[in-house]
């Protein structure tokens, strides 16, 4: 193995170890992160490798919808044990999502680094907004059908599981945990179908990670390392903390990971 592979393997370990503990972290305290996290973390780490710098928002895009897949198949069980999953939403929601969000990801080919940085900081901005305020669920029918496919496209495009946008959608016309479980489920079947049909429909995602094999390796023994440590910290932590210091801080936690990926697009846009 050559020099520069051993810098991509270990390039590709320390991505994954970052983006566990910090997703898991974020994950245990509030119920989301994912792509939120990944993505900026694996293009970091993914960027500094000169023959992969064109193709590396596409492929930390792709990485972290991988990473959404593999580290949401627990979580969904369990919420399918307990009942939490709304069997007619997801019904409602999945065929957009999953037609939403394989267009995205398949537009991830084409677009900009900056954009991409762009579009995560502004979602981190408004999850910040939404932790700073007090929300109070609602019953009433919310337009699942109308929203689904831009949605899907966001997550796609963005490489994000969707609960971001999806459980204040779903809190609209369901209980807070059956909006979560369902939220999951439908995530992590739209994130798993608009792979599979990028990776059968789309020649171009074959070539472009056939480079990369070994940094996607690296963050996959990255993430199993650190992922349920820190999700696990992050639980007990929930549960000490009041609820008032909780959302405090998130949203400082937010605010400043929507801050630097601001900067970043800046900087991507002039250089």
């Amino acid at each position: 193995m050559s020099e520069a592979d051993l810098l991509l393997l270990f390039s590709g370990l320390a991505a994954g170890l970052l983006g566990g503990a910090i997703g898991g972290a974020l994950a245990g305290l509030a119920g989301i992160g994912g792509g939120l996290i990944y993505v900026p973390i694996f293009y970091a780490c993914l960027a500094h490798h000169a023959a992969h710098n064109e193709s590396a928002m596409a492929v930390a895009v792709f990485a972290s919808m991988l990473a959404i897949v593999a580290t949401g198949v627990a979580s969904v069980r369990a919420h399918w044990r307990l009942g939490h999953i709304d069997s007619a939403c997801s019904l409602s929601l999945l065929p957009g999502l999953i037609v939403g969000a394989a267009f995205g990801l398949m537009l991830t080919l084409h677009i900009s680094a900056a954009l991409v940085l762009v579009g995560l900081a502004l979602l981190d901005a408004w999850v910040a907004w939404d932790f700073g305020r007090v929300v109070k669920s609602k019953q009433g029918a919310a337009p699942l059908a109308v929203a689904a496919v831009p949605i899907g496209y966001l997550s796609g495009s963005l490489g994000i599981g969707g609960g971001t946008m999806l459980v204040p959608l779903l809190r609209r016309a369901l209980p807070l945990r059956i909006a979560v479980g369902t939220s999951a489920f439908c995530g992590m079947v739209m994130v798993f179908s608009a792979l599979l049909l990028n990776l059968l429909l789309v020649d171009d995602w074959l070539r472009l990670l056939q480079a990369p094999l070994l940094f996607l390796l690296g963050v996959a023994v990255g993430l199993l390392l650190t992922l349920p440590r820190a999700s696990l910290w992050a639980v007990h932590l929930h549960a000490r903390m009041d609820e008032t210091d909780m959302r405090l801080l998130l949203k400082l936690l937010f605010s400043l990971l929507a801050a630097v990926l601001a900067l970043a697009a800046l900087w991507q846009m002039l250089v």
